[in-house]
């Protein structure tokens, strides 16, 4: 019977994992969506030009730069609660792990009547997500951004532009100091 308790639990709590990153990778696109309509009605255009005209990057540059500007201070409360959140997600893991050790170590040295413990690792799973998901929704309705919103959004200016300037060569090369 504890073997069955402990893959049933693992499997579960494995389970539990896979659909809470689907969840995610759901929430994500929800939220790029929610940016391009953003976008589109402060600039315009439609959202379907934002993708196809490359005459409107300048403009969705600036655009972007100042909305998710490190500036304001809802994206710095923003940032701060997206570093709280993965916080938290790593002590949620530490926390299963230690219960993983804890009633493996249990059920080693006082028996395996302990294998009913390990499905404790789901309902922490479950608490820490739960308790994720109302601090984000918290941080959403305090600053309009999820948690870390707006430095991913500046990462990703920032790597735009890199990826940009590095793709076209300059016009004029530089002159190196030697050269001048």
């Amino acid at each position: 019977m504890a073997v069955v308790h402990v893959l049933g639990a693992l499997v579960a709590s494995f389970a539990f994992g896979i659909g809470v990153m689907l969840i995610a990778a759901w929430e994500q696109e929800r939220v790029q969506k929610r940016r391009l309509q953003d976008a589109s009605i402060a600039l315009g255009v439609s959202v379907s030009a934002l993708d196809n005209d490359e005459s409107l990057i300048p403009r969705l540059l600036e655009y972007s730069s100042q909305r998710f500007s490190a500036d304001l201070f809802r994206n710095r409360l923003s940032d701060l609660c997206g570093y709280v959140r993965a916080a938290w997600g790593w002590l949620g893991t530490l926390v299963q792990v230690g219960i993983v050790v804890g009633v493996g170590w249990a059920m080693y040295t006082s028996g395996s009547e302990n294998a009913v413990y390990m499905w404790s690792v789901l309902a922490v799973a479950i608490f820490f997500w739960l308790a994720a998901v109302a601090f984000s929704f918290t941080c959403l309705l305090l600053t309009g951004r999820y948690p870390g919103e707006a430095r991913l959004a500046r990462k990703s200016i920032a790597a735009f532009i890199e990826q940009r300037s590095a793709s076209q060569p300059l016009e004029k090369p530089l002159a190196t100091a030697w050269e001048s």
